[in-house]
């Protein structure tokens, strides 16, 4: 089957906001146990959805798990359940929102969705024919289950009772005896014009019937059978039109419609007359009875096109007669054309340092040529931050998929572990969410594996049963603070030595060392401290790939511990990997180049300032405050560099950790560079990298090494 790329791209897209919705819904209903009625029918939304969209695109697997877990929830949602079924539910729903990820990451890396449901169909499907059972369903209809009164309306567990002539037909339209004339609620007519090639104009139009069931008494639409493939031609020419009872005030009603994708234009109507007794006969008669005809004239009478009621014009158009246009806020773009934009905007900045720095004016005047530069300075910043705010996103993205990791690895583990989330609304440049997503998951990993006892043991320490892990981030100037803690048992110093020593990672086990170098052997390749290799743990390449994810991108990542207290991993990255500012300067014929928000002062040392420690480290002071000296001559192994401290200059630099100094040649100022990465080969060779996060390329073809601040360490 050809499948053309936009389609797929639309598909994928909407197919995973649904399934992060169905999630987060799931989550919060297992914190309660039991889902809420409009948590139930956000989740029976979102199967018919996919269902329909999947089938259209024929895949099979999708859509027949789609419908069964769709009537599982529309069984749940018509006759309620006993609350000892709930935890099957919740891991059947999980079981299938993870084979729909599954599916659609096959698709995202052009792979065949090769994936077989059937097991979990058959599963669904036993489900389904237990709560059918009308024994077991005797105690948990409506009325046994909870008082049906105002204050406890929001915590049902079953949907909002609906007359049965008012209940969903088969095509997804709705309508009921009580709007004929005696539902007084106030009727509206809605018309609704989907975005052009949209596609699946039908299963959008039944989203909108199903969002507006929670707060309408009937509902009638055109087309009337919203599940036949026809309905989407006819909606595509014609629109979709519906008319709602409702109590509630119309903004709601256009609340709804504003929330729906792809909806170009949509009108609120209030109707009366004429108008109200044509809806009210057609619900009396159920939604297949409201014929086109009827609507067709209905809608010629009410003034559509003039944006008013009946025999309004324009300029007689009230608030309940104001055709409104939804305007599409969002858009999904390809990560790929936004990484092509951001690397012309780079070239962009290096082509402008050439331009500047090589422009030769001899003795003339250039007062117009440096007025051009700056706007033109001006206005490449602005380009850049517009590309790099596009890039941001909030890290909530990747926090909630941890969510599933906890909830499925606890149960397989036997312990009991609740995640915390803080800081969900940080944002991030996209490539460094891609970069993260690992080392988080090894992180958890290890925390639920290693740090979180078992209940019995937590309640013998006098720890509640379950244990907590909170998932944190945050901002701080140029760079995102992650950091993962759990209240577990903590890092055990000897136990890590004496493994580290037997697969000889080190020479000999040294109690003396510091502990953040004893916790920072777990990052060395094939350490583990599980004897018995599991699913999760005993390989030894968990804590390693943290480690390399994390310096590729120029971040780091330290541990700190406290025994039977528990474990933070801090994580320090870049908020952009791309674009940054940064002070040149040059040791020997070497240049190189540290993030201005990392330099504190710059300053001419005075000689009588500079000693030795104890230990023989170099320290300098400055304002009656001692720091560490490094020369970066010899740091880095440099024939050529200034030697004498008064030949030099002196950067009072701060990283994670500590506040040191640098000694360098001379400065030669501040400039916008665009990172680079290192090449490979360069892993291989033996001049020391250490400290080195990258490159850049200025205006002058230069090149300059890029500073980690993070590891310059005293040698």
């Amino acid at each position: 089957m050809y499948v053309d790329e936009s389609m797929l791209d639309v598909y994928i897209y909407e197919s995973q906001q649904l399934l992060e919705a169905m999630e987060k819904a799931l989550f919060e209903g297992e914190k309660e146990k039991r889902l809420t009625s409009s948590q139930i029918n956000e989740i029976f939304r979102a199967m018919h959805t996919i269902k329909g969209s999947s089938s259209i695109m024929e895949f099979e697997g999708m859509t027949k798990l789609a419908h069964t877990l769709e009537d599982m929830f529309a069984q749940i949602r018509d006759n309620g359940v006993s609350p000892g079924e709930w935890p099957l539910i919740f891991d059947l729903a999980f079981g299938a929102v993870g084979f729909f990820n599954g599916e659609l990451g096959k698709l995202l890396e052009k792979k065949e969705m090769d994936g077989d449901p059937s097991e979990l169909i058959r599963q669904l499907k036993d489900e389904l024919e237990w709560l059918k059972c009308g024994e077991a369903r005797q105690s948990a209809t409506p009325a046994q289950a909870e008082p049906d009164n105002m204050d406890n309306a929001e915590n049902k567990t079953v949907p909002v009772e609906v007359k049965p002539e008012a209940q969903q037909a088969a095509g997804g339209a709705e309508a009921g005896a009580s709007g004929g004339k005696n539902d007084r609620n106030p009727c509206y007519k809605l018309k609704v014009i989907f975005e052009e090639d949209c596609r699946m104009e039908h299963i959008r139009a039944f989203g909108i019937v199903q969002s507006l069931k929670g707060i309408s008494s009937s509902i009638a639409t055109e087309p009337a059978d919203l599940n036949r493939e026809e309905a989407a031609e006819r909606i595509r020419s014609a629109g979709f039109c519906a008319y709602v009872k409702t109590a509630e005030n119309p903004d709601v009603i256009r609340k709804i419609l504003q929330e729906t994708l792809f909806v170009k234009s949509f009108s609120v109507i209030a109707v009366e007359g004429d108008d109200e007794e044509a809806f009210c006969g057609a619900s009396a008669g159920g939604a297949g009875g409201h014929d086109e005809a009827a609507l067709g004239s209905s809608a010629e009478a009410d003034g559509y096109e003039q944006n008013g009621r009946k025999g309004q014009g324009p300029s007689q158009a009230s608030d309940s007669g104001i055709e409104s246009i939804a305007k599409q806020n969002f858009i999904s773009v390809n990560v790929n054309k936004l990484d092509n934009l951001l690397n012309i905007v780079g070239e962009i900045v290096t082509a402008q340092s050439m331009v500047i720095n090589n422009a030769d004016f001899g003795e003339a005047s250039h007062d117009s040529f440096d007025a051009a530069a700056q706007q033109l300075r001006s206005l490449i910043n602005e380009l850049q931050d517009i590309v790099m705010n596009i890039r941001m996103i909030p890290v909530s993205t990747l926090f909630q998929k941890m969510r599933r990791l906890v909830r499925d690895m606890s149960k397989k583990v036997g312990k009991e572990v609740e995640l915390e989330l803080i800081g969900e609304e940080t944002e991030v440049d996209k490539n460094v969410i891609d970069y993260l997503s690992d080392p988080l998951l090894h992180i958890i990993r290890n925390s639920i594996d290693h740090g979180i006892e078992a209940p019995q043991t937590r309640q013998a320490l006098g720890k509640p049963a379950r244990g907590k892990i909170t998932l944190e981030a945050r901002t701080t100037g140029s760079d995102v603070i992650v950091t993962v803690t759990d209240d577990g048992r903590g890092l055990q110093k000897e136990a890590i030595l004496k493994k580290a020593f037997e697969k000889g990672l080190i020479g000999r086990p040294d109690e003396e060392m510091a502990e953040k170098d004893i916790y920072s052997l777990i990052f060395l390749p094939g350490f583990s401290t599980n004897d018995v290799v599991t699913e999760y743990s005993g390989r030894g390449v968990g804590m390693d790939v943290v480690h390399k994810n994390i310096s590729q991108i120029g971040g780091s990542v330290t541990l700190s511990s406290e025994p039977n207290k528990g474990t933070t991993t801090l994580i320090r990255i870049p908020l952009t990997l791309t674009i940054v500012n940064g002070m040149k300067f040059n040791v020997g014929e070497v240049s190189f180049i540290v993030p201005t928000v990392s330099v504190l002062s710059i300053a001419k040392p005075d000689v009588q300032d500079v000693f030795s420690d104890p230990e023989g480290h170099e320290m300098i002071m400055i304002q009656k405050t001692c720091y560490p000296l490094i020369r970066l001559k010899s740091f880095f192994g440099l024939e050529k560099g200034a030697e004498d401290i008064s030949e030099g200059m002196i950067m009072r630099i701060v990283s994670d950790e500590k506040t040191f100094c640098i000694f360098f040649d001379h400065l030669d100022g501040e400039y916008q560079v665009v990172v680079k990465t290192l090449p490979h080969y360069l892993a291989n060779c033996t001049t020391r990298l250490d400290g080195i996060g990258g490159c850049a390329i200025l205006g002058d073809g230069s090149i300059n090494l890029i500073l980690d601040v993070n590891g310059l360490q005293l040698q």
